[in-house]
């Protein structure tokens, strides 16, 4: 499988997403193993959308077979998932894993982390008809209630970070756009 998915690829509801790093087959038991374990953790506090279905079925046949006799019968059923299903835009705040860190710090490689996106590549377009583009995509990390771990923030930010309520990541920004 190749390619890069064009649609599908922003929240349409909710706050939260999982995105595909690379593309794949997602059986239907993993599907429902995934809703189990979101429906537990969330309880009666959220809604869970599932936005894949399995709609490829999948069939086994011993490689010693002869040729004839048909395809045979489905074993199980596969959702089609390609790369980059869902982009995060400005504002958004995504769940990631640190795949480089500097020795002596407090973040380790391969620990799970919220970050909130303070600048993207993708251009921003204003209401009063400005857009903004940004030459490298960056986060800041946060901790459980919004706030930055860290005391610095390099490059400039947009506005739109404090009506979304991260005034502590405005007001460490050298430069507010």
């Amino acid at each position: 499988m190749k390619g890069i998915s064009y649609r599908g690829n922003h929240i349409c509801f909710g706050r939260y997403a999982l995105q595909a790093l690379e593309p794949a087959w997602i059986t239907s038991r993993q599907i429902e193993a995934g809703r189990r374990a979101m429906t537990r953790n969330v309880r009666r506090g959220g809604k869970i959308w599932i936005r894949i279905f399995p709609d490829k079925p999948v069939t086994v046949r011993p490689t010693e077979t002869r040729m004839g006799s048909g395809k045979g019968s489905p074993e199980y059923w596969v959702a089609v998932v390609n790369q980059y299903r869902r982009y995060a835009n400005i504002g958004d705040v995504i769940v990631a894993v640190i795949k480089e860190a500097v020795p002596n710090m407090p973040l380790e490689r391969s620990e799970v982390i919220r970050a909130v996106i303070v600048r993207t590549c993708k251009e921003l377009k204003r209401d009063n008809g400005m857009i903004i583009r940004y030459d490298d995509n960056a986060a800041v990390i946060i901790d459980q209630e919004g706030n930055p771990k860290g005391t610095r923030i390099f490059g400039a930010i947009v506005r739109e970070l404090r009506q979304l309520n991260f005034t502590k990541i405005v007001s460490l920004a050298p430069e507010v756009l």
